[in-house]
């Protein structure tokens, strides 16, 4: 009986400890970020955190860099420009196609997911900096 209960304790514990952990990790994530598709089958990720420390996975690499207060700044910029939390939380396009690139882009707690050939205007210049990030901290 004493085990159960131990065991109990320590489930209750460790649940709570990983759900805490989940929460600040998450008040602490500016921009997540997810590229995937297209001819070459990309599959990239990169999460900004707050303070500028960032990290990018692509395929089996990962990379952990910090970020210059003034690009954070700037896409934060493009976001509010853009009126973010405004948009729609999917982009579609009319046609199909094997090779294009899906987006997922989560920007204080709001996603959009838009693929090529439909993505809105004011997200243009967002994707256009994060793939910029991707491709210069992304090479080995």
């Amino acid at each position: 009986m004493k085990d159960w209960m131990l065991l109990a304790l320590v489930v209750t514990m460790v649940t709570g400890w990983l759900i805490g952990c989940g929460k600040a990790s998450s008040a602490e994530t500016l921009i997540e970020y997810r590229r995937s598709g297209g001819f070459a089958g990309l599959d990239d990720y990169l999460v900004v955190k707050k303070s500028g420390e960032a990290i990018l996975t692509r395929k089996s690499e990962r990379y952990a860099f910090t970020l210059d207060r003034d690009v954070v700044n700037g896409l934060q910029t493009f976001f509010e420009d853009a009126e973010f939390s405004q948009l729609r939380k999917e982009y579609l396009p009319t046609r199909q196609g094997s090779d294009l690139f899906e987006y997922v882009v989560t920007y204080e707690g709001h996603t959009v997911r838009t693929l090529d050939g439909a993505v809105p205007p004011s997200l243009q210049p967002i994707l256009e900096a994060l793939n910029q990030i991707v491709e210069q901290q992304g090479k080995p």
